[in-house]
């Protein structure tokens, strides 16, 4: 089982700019992604539970595009390395499927955008 981290609402979890790999996935609570652009807060999506996000920093050495921060009394699974993400995929084989379909969309949403 990996660990499960409990953090009080309005925490940051990370902020934009930062380095980390880190994957988060929502157990309980929400969690809101946001950027900074021109000294205001610009929301991205709100994650909510059995929801995921950072997966991309798994992959590669950048640094975070977005801040996250919990709305909510909320329990995140921490996923620290691919390894752990193969963990929870044989715990919950489900979760790799929805992971594949959602970070699917999302890169056709960005490559939408371009």
């Amino acid at each position: 089982m990996l660990p499960v981290r409990k953090f009080k609402s309005g925490t940051i979890i990370f902020e934009e700019g930062s380095y980390g790999v880190m994957m988060y996935i929502v157990v309980e609570g929400s969690v809101q992604l946001y950027v900074i652009n021109n000294k205001k807060e610009v929301e991205l999506s709100v994650v909510n539970k059995n929801d995921f996000f950072g997966e991309i920093e798994m992959y590669g050495n950048s640094p975070r595009g977005f801040s996250a921060r919990t709305l909510s009394d909320t329990r995140l699974v921490c996923i620290k390395n691919r390894m752990q993400l193969e963990q929870f995929f044989a715990e919950h084989p489900a979760f790799s499927g929805k992971m594949m379909r959602i970070m699917g969309e999302r890169l056709a949403t960005t490559t939408a955008s371009l």
